[in-house]
């Protein structure tokens, strides 16, 4: 976003001959330009920085998360997508807020972690630097998978459940799927006993039927059949 020069000196003057009050007259400038820093609000307007900070607080404000922060926009001006994020000229806003609380809130939210790349590509804005940082310091956690990291929460609970779905998905492609007979025995089984884990369906499916599948293929199968209640006490003791 380049200043309009033209504006700028329109303001200036406008400034002098009007009643408005400052923080009038920030919203006014808000509806000609989206997006300001805060140096150039507090030359037009005649205030100090610390005064249009104040004013800016008053009405409600969003910080970038790009740009070191440098770039303010007013609360009701975002139209944020599904992640809480608003591109506008290459300037990152966050309905969370700065860069590491949109990251953990992101990845908190997320069913198995992000890649750097994946926040990358959701937040328009390279994230290595940060993620490195926030591991060190220990606002998330991170674990190797194939050839990338994957971050994920810090919250135990989260955290457990993005490593059940990251195990999931690291069941090799080449599996070959249930049998009619094993899909059919499992089926019947959850049936009869919805609480039984997906270790005790494996060993009954190979002492009944002399078939062996893994508990992991068949939380696939669960998974795959769009079954939405997942036997409770299921501990992955395997």
């Amino acid at each position: 976003i380049q200043l309009n020069q033209k504006h700028l000196i329109l303001d200036q003057n406008a400034m002098a001959d009007s009643k408005k009050s400052p923080s009038e007259h920030i919203v006014e400038l808000f509806t000609q330009q989206k997006c300001w820093m805060i140096d150039d609000l507090s030359q037009i307007v005649g205030y100090a920085v610390i005064s249009v900070r104040r004013y800016l607080k008053q009405i409600g404000y969003f910080r970038s998360y790009t740009h070191n922060g440098k770039w303010y926009t007013l609360t009701s001006i975002p139209v944020f997508n599904k992640s809480g994020v608003w591109i506008y000229e290459n300037i990152g806003f966050s309905k969370h807020g700065n860069l590491t609380k949109t990251i953990v809130n992101l990845i908190d939210k997320s069913d198995n972690g992000y890649t750097a790349k994946e926040l990358g590509n959701i937040l328009h804005y390279s994230c290595h630097p940060v993620l490195r940082s926030m591991v060190k310091t220990g606002r998330i956690n991170r674990v190797k998978e194939s050839t990338e990291f994957a971050y994920l929460s810090l919250n135990q609970k989260i955290h457990h459940r993005q490593l059940e779905r990251l195990k999931l998905l690291s069941v090799p492609k080449t599996s070959q799927p249930l049998t009619a007979e094993a899909a059919v025995f499992i089926l019947v089984e959850f049936i009869k006993n919805p609480v039984l884990s997906f270790k005790e369906m494996a060993n009954k499916l190979k002492q009944s039927k002399r078939i062996t599948v893994s508990p992991n293929e068949i939380e696939q199968f669960f998974i795959g059949q769009g079954l939405k209640k997942i036997p409770t006490g299921t501990t992955r003791r395997y």
